[in-house]
């Protein structure tokens, strides 16, 4: 087993052993899962201008950052592993705890690659070795939108794609992909100069989608929201285990980066 992987084993064992019974709130309508952009400090990181957007146009919105490490470099690969896991964790405990509330995803750079991967399975590297959706199927009935900015995932010819960028990105998806079980809930944006999620050189492009499209975004999942309701399902049962999800718990990340820290 590679180092990826017996560090995630170790994570996923830690946090099953671990997990505590979900305390019961007050469900919202709509609550929103932002995961940031790599090297930003836990939180939203410049998911949140969308975040906070859609935040301010519905009335008892609630909001969850995706607990992540983000981290670039040699780790880059094992952190959007422990990220993949990470959103199917937090949304399955959101999707047990308040099943008849609609989700939004909000994906910034490295954490729109998590949330694209999360939801339209790999594989992709060392990160994802498997085509399957690692979300449940409570999970994929509950969402409602999914915004991906700057997304590494990236490739010409989807019908979700929004922006001028032609090129893939750097963990490009194969020509030819598709995500049809959620592609008419997600909007993806990429311009040519972004490095990230195109062939660009303007790092100021890829940090600048918040300011550029954040109210196109807005609309789109204002839209969603909207006929959310009135829509029917019909999207696959992704998760078929009748064992329980393993969750993801903050502490076990950083037990994650100590780990990669000593190798």
């Amino acid at each position: 087993m590679n180092i990826i992987g017996i560090l995630l084993s170790i994570i996923i064992t830690a946090s099953v052993a671990g997990a505590s019974t979900i305390p019961r709130r007050r469900c919202p309508n709509v609550h929103i899962f932002g995961a940031r952009d790599t090297t930003a400090s836990p939180g939203f990181g410049s998911a949140s201008t969308v975040v906070n957007l859609v935040r301010r146009a519905n009335i008892g919105v609630t909001s969850e950052p995706i607990v992540y490490p983000a981290v670039g470099g040699d780790l880059y690969a094992a952190s959007v592993a422990a990220g993949v896991l990470a959103v199917a964790n937090q949304t399955d405990a959101f999707n047990q705890r308040c099943p008849k509330s609609k989700i939004v995803m909000v994906g910034y750079s490295q954490g729109a690659q998590i949330i694209d991967d999360a939801f339209c399975g790999g594989p992709d590297g060392p990160s994802l070795n498997t085509t399957g959706r690692s979300v449940s199927s409570g999970v994929s009935k509950m969402v409602a939108a999914i915004i991906l900015m700057g997304d590494p995932r990236h490739v010409d010819g989807l019908p979700f794609n929004v922006g001028n960028a032609t090129a893939g990105g750097f963990a490009a998806r194969p020509v030819g992909f598709r995500c049809p079980a959620f592609e008419d809930i997600i909007q993806s944006y990429c311009d040519a100069d972004d490095p990230f999620c195109a062939k660009g050189n303007s790092t100021a492009t890829h940090q600048g989608y918040g300011r550029e499209y954040g109210q196109a975004a807005l609309k789109f999942v204002q839209s969603k929201l909207k006929g959310s309701t009135a829509r029917p399902s019909n999207r696959p049962n992704f998760h078929t285990s009748g064992g329980p999800r393993p969750r993801l718990d903050k502490k076990y990340l950083w037990m994650f980066l100590v780990g990669m820290a000593f190798l």
